[in-house]
């Protein structure tokens, strides 16, 4: 039977990651077309327009295919869902693991919320549009005030349609409301002229500005304006690209100028026209329409007066910053790796069995679940990879001083080589302090303090070098084959196991009752000098009342990350954990309650 693969796709899912990338996306793609324009400032406008239209495009397609990836890419499940379908009878279940960053884990947990409020922006936007275009459909209805000069106007506006070889009939009105001439429409355009330039502009002026709305009307500029404001309704949240709309908007009316000037003979009427605009140019001219006053028309009056050769301004070379940045953040915001290696776990078999691949995100590089009586494991996820593990490395190192039987009440004196690197800021020691032995076992174990299993070893029968002999003895004796520990605190990156050797390892600490006792408390005491100093345990879960934990301890070193190992009830049985590499406490906590919930589900009864 071919495989399959188990897929689950939310609208969150498949919108959220797309719509987020995309703000890198849209600031690489408006600094390019920045660059371009800004290398393209003295050719015509017709290059720069079709530069701004192209990123637009892109800022268009760049999010598609992101949703189509997301489409397409395998989709993760939760835990449960995947010990649920591993119990099936008639399902044989990979586990495939997917890393996942603390940035994207935490940015996930907003993804929800980001889609519901772009969701919103898009309808309001699209309410925006729609009002544009309802108001421009009632100003053509209406646009009819001056009827006595309709037909002379009308004739002039089909003989100039005929001139730039426009086949669709053009429909001129004037409208008395209005200040600026609009343009809508496609296969039926429709040119609303204010009835005040009739009397304020001359012949010659009027009839350059009919020339440039017809202009448009050849270029068919109205339906890339409406695709343009679709684009913008759909990516309202990216200042980049109302930038590149604004652009496409400013190049459009400049082209239109050459082809008005070009069809009228002469610049001048056009520019002493738009000087009129200028004049009675108003704010929040609705989107949904093209309208003469576009663009900044002190600059397109400039121009088709005194075209003049634009220097090269510093000021063009920012976009560079923008391609860094968008560089930057596109290297933080890496979501997930490809994924691991796929990795059975056990399912009861059929005789025809449906093969699925089953996709679940965790932080923790590596994870091994096991049920203490049975031996069994419940999950794994690279448990046969060698790391450091930190001061996972002080659980040895305990059954090591246990089992010499060493006097606990024997007090220790720290040396300032004990305290030398960096030690546990709750645990205050300094060198001359004296503790009983007693005490250093329960500073190791709880607050992990690094400079008591220093001592503890230098005070070891034979010195220190004794101490690390016996600490490999032990590991050869448990059958752990795939640690490596050659110091008492962790420090070290070279003391190194597996997730399957440290489980072994736990479940042989668990046969000491006193390390069982110390490692599952959450706080403790210790007196120098008459003063007595707190300490908190380094596993926070252990305070918790929802956790039922006989057995903890923890790691921590830049290379080994947030390891963290332990031995708690879960549906009424004794389960042990360990996850190592994690990127934060955090992100650990949530892989150990991700998992106790799963387990949880999927036991019956």
């Amino acid at each position: 039977m071919t495989p399959a693969t188990f897929t689950e796709y939310t609208l969150t899912e498949l919108l959220g990651w797309p719509l987020l990338h995309f703000v890198w996306q849209g600031a690489l793609i408006a600094s390019v077309c920045a660059i371009l324009l800004a290398l393209t400032r003295n050719a015509r406008p017709q290059l720069r327009y079709m530069l701004a239209c192209m990123a637009m495009l892109m800022c268009l397609m760049w999010p598609a295919l992101g949703v189509l990836q997301q489409w397409q890419d395998p989709q993760t499940i939760s835990l449960e869902t995947a010990i649920q379908l591993a119990g099936k009878a008639n399902v044989s279940l990979d586990l495939v693991w997917v890393k996942q960053s603390m940035l994207a884990a935490r940015i996930e947990a907003w993804l929800p919320l980001m889609v519901s409020v772009w969701s919103m922006g898009v309808l309001l936007m699209l309410m925006r549009l729609a009002l544009g275009l309802l108001w421009v459909y009632r100003l053509g209805q209406n646009g009819n005030d001056i009827a006595a000069l309709m037909q002379q106007w009308q004739a002039r506006t089909n003989q100039l349609a005929y001139q730039l070889a426009i086949r669709r009939q053009v429909t001129l009105k004037f409208q008395k409301d209005l200040l600026s001439p609009v343009t809508y429409g496609c296969l039926k355009p429709v040119v609303v002229m204010p009835a005040s330039l009739l009397t304020g502009m001359s012949p010659d002026m009027l009839e350059a500005l009919l020339a440039h709305e017809l202009a448009h009307i050849k270029r068919w500029d109205y339906a890339v304006n409406l695709l343009q404001n679709l684009v913008l309704s759909m990516l309202f949240y990216h200042p980049a690209v109302w930038w590149i709309s604004k652009r496409i908007d400013a190049e459009r009316e400049l082209i239109a100028d050459d082809m008005a000037a070009t069809m009228m003979g002469q610049a001048r009427p056009l520019a002493r026209a738009l000087q009129v605009l200028d004049k009675l140019q108003i704010a929040g001219m609705p989107q949904a329409a093209l309208a003469a006053s576009g663009g900044d028309l002190l600059s397109r009056i400039k121009r088709l007066v005194r075209p003049d050769v634009q220097p090269w301004h510093w000021k063009m070379a920012a976009p560079v910053l923008g391609i860094a940045a968008a560089l930057l953040l596109v290297l933080q915001t890496q979501v997930s790796a490809a994924p691991e290696p796929s990795l059975p776990i056990a399912n009861k078999k059929s005789e025809t069995p449906v093969h699925l691949s089953a996709y679940v995100k965790t932080s923790s590089g590596h994870v091994l679940v096991m049920d203490e009586q049975s031996g069994k494991v419940l999950l794994e996820k690279n448990a046969d990879t060698i790391v450091p593990i930190a001061s996972i490395s002080k659980l040895v190192t305990a059954m090591v001083m246990l089992d010499a039987k060493l006097d606990m009440s024997e007090r220790i004196t720290f040396t300032k080589e004990d305290l030398t690197g960096w030690q546990n800021t709750q645990v205050k020691l300094q060198p001359g302090m004296a503790l009983p032995r007693q005490t250093l076992l329960e500073l190791m174990l709880i607050p992990s303090s690094n400079a008591a299993a220093r001592a503890m070893a230098r005070s070891y029968p034979g010195g220190k070098q004794a101490f690390i002999t016996a600490l490999q003895n032990k590991t050869a004796s448990l059958g752990l084959q795939a640690t490596h520990l050659e110091e008492a605190a962790g420090i070290s990156e070279n003391n190194r196991s597996s997730a399957r050797d440290v489980a072994r390892l736990v479940k042989a600490t668990v046969s000491y009752p006193e390390l069982r006792k110390l490692t599952s408390r959450s706080e403790g005491q210790y007196t120098v000098a008459g003063q007595t100093h707190e300490y908190q345990s380094t596993n926070n879960l252990t305070a918790s009342k929802n956790w039922d934990i006989s057995l903890s301890k923890t790691g921590y070193s830049k290379i080994a990350g947030r390891c963290l190992t332990m031995r708690t009830t879960i549906a009424g049985k004794p389960v042990i954990m360990v996850l190592l590499n994690a990127k934060n406490s955090d992100v650990r906590t949530d892989d150990i309650v991700q998992i106790r919930t799963a387990i949880e589900t999927a036991t019956p009864g």
